[in-house]
């Protein structure tokens, strides 16, 4: 690999800024940490935010699940998101999230919910004492969240959801105390005490006004390797390959469910990062003259969901793909071009006959997506 300072020289054309994010009802400005801090890591050794758990640290069990709300406007995917008035918010592993991934978005933690409730405690939070669905107590903070995202889904369709669809809402985090009963009578009974709203407007406003910033390009010295590290998020696609001839040694990242893991396990170090995440025209889905494109920035809960619209059979693939915040988080770009043997998605989107389309700078082609792994 290229020397990391040499590597990491910034471009003129993009100047370095901190990273900008909503966080208690402020906005939040972070320097100096590497770009693969993650967002748990921020959240208890620098923010002294505790309430999030650190349990397996690879996306197993939840229980750091914290969620991230941006603007619906500038999200074009979002058919598996839960939209409440201009918001978009998605319950993620904060194991996995890398912390620059936050500028320009809202995090909200299990410290929020009271205050969304007044003071009081939240109705998930009133529920799981009513129902006893707490016993040790580590994996609650990030049920309760996933439960708070469920609040405002159904709340805002003015619906309810049913055991069922609570059990498949909560997928993603495990619990070896309760057997799960008790938490999802909480699931039912929080519907039914007095409601408490998050205040969608005020977030709405900040995220407006961090919209105002230029596009994220970020530099720090990452400790545990030396030199600076670079980490950019271009909000174009012709930027993106643009960029991509000008650094092809950086590591695309898109949803870091994988990528995390090479951190946060594996200790290695990722070098030089550049973010699909902001790109809107990868994440749009769209039916074009009878086919079904999926952007390969769409969530894998955004494009599941698209995917069994069309073919209601591959409903039960969706809900065993991984748990709820890994979906998403995670692609179905990165799904697929990562080869994993575990990447579900390949082996039913080759049988439906699909085709990917490659880009290197202005280039294009296009193939049979078994072709791409031989």
């Amino acid at each position: 690999m290229p020397n990391s300072a040499a590597r990491s020289t910034p471009s003129a054309a993009a100047a370095l800024r901190p990273i900008r994010f909503l966080h208690r009802g402020a906005v939040v400005e972070v320097d100096g940490l590497a770009p693969s801090t993650t967002v748990l890591a921020w959240l208890r050794e620098h923010a002294h935010c505790t309430g999030t758990k650190e349990g397996c640290n690879e996306g197993d069990c939840g229980a750091c699940t914290v969620v991230v709300a941006e603007r619906a406007a500038a999200a074009p995917g979002g058919a598996g998101a839960t939209v409440v008035g201009e918001l978009q918010l998605r319950p993620v592993n904060a194991c996995l999230r890398l912390l620059p991934t936050l500028d320009g978005k809202a995090l909200l933690t299990v410290e929020d919910l009271r205050a969304i409730a007044g003071g009081a405690l939240h109705p998930v939070q009133q529920a799981l004492v009513e129902c006893h669905g707490s016993q040790c107590g580590f994996c609650t903070p990030g049920i309760a969240m996933t439960m708070a995202a469920t609040y405002e889904q159904h709340c805002e369709a003015a619906s309810r959801p049913t055991r069922q669809q609570l059990a498949d809402a909560l997928a993603g985090n495990l619990c070896r105390c309760t057997g799960y009963r008790p938490i999802l009578d909480a699931g039912q009974r929080m519907f039914e005490l007095p409601p408490a709203r998050l205040d969608t407007a005020s977030i709405a406003a900040a995220l407006r006004a961090l919209a105002q910033d230029p596009p994220l390009a970020y530099a720090a010295v990452d400790p545990a390797f030396g030199g600076l590290r670079r980490f950019d998020a271009p909000r174009t696609l012709a930027a993106l390959a643009a960029l991509r001839l000008e650094r092809p040694e950086a590591r695309l990242l898109a949803g870091a469910t994988d990528i995390a893991l090479w951190s946060n396990k594996g200790l290695r170090d990722l070098g030089d990062l550049i973010d699909l995440g902001e790109v809107g025209e990868l994440e749009r889905i769209e039916s074009r003259d009878g086919e079904l494109e999926i952007g390969a920035g769409a969530s894998l809960e955004d494009a599941w969901a698209a995917l069994a619209r069309r073919v209601p059979e591959l409903a039960e693939v969706w809900l065993r793909f991984a748990g709820p915040p890994v979906r998403h988080a995670g692609t179905m770009g990165g799904n697929v071009a990562n080869g994993s043997p575990i990447g579900d998605s390949a082996p039913v989107l080759i049988a439906l006959g699909a085709q990917i389309v490659l880009q290197r700078g202005s280039r294009e082609r296009s193939m049979p997506l078994e072709d791409f792994y031989v």
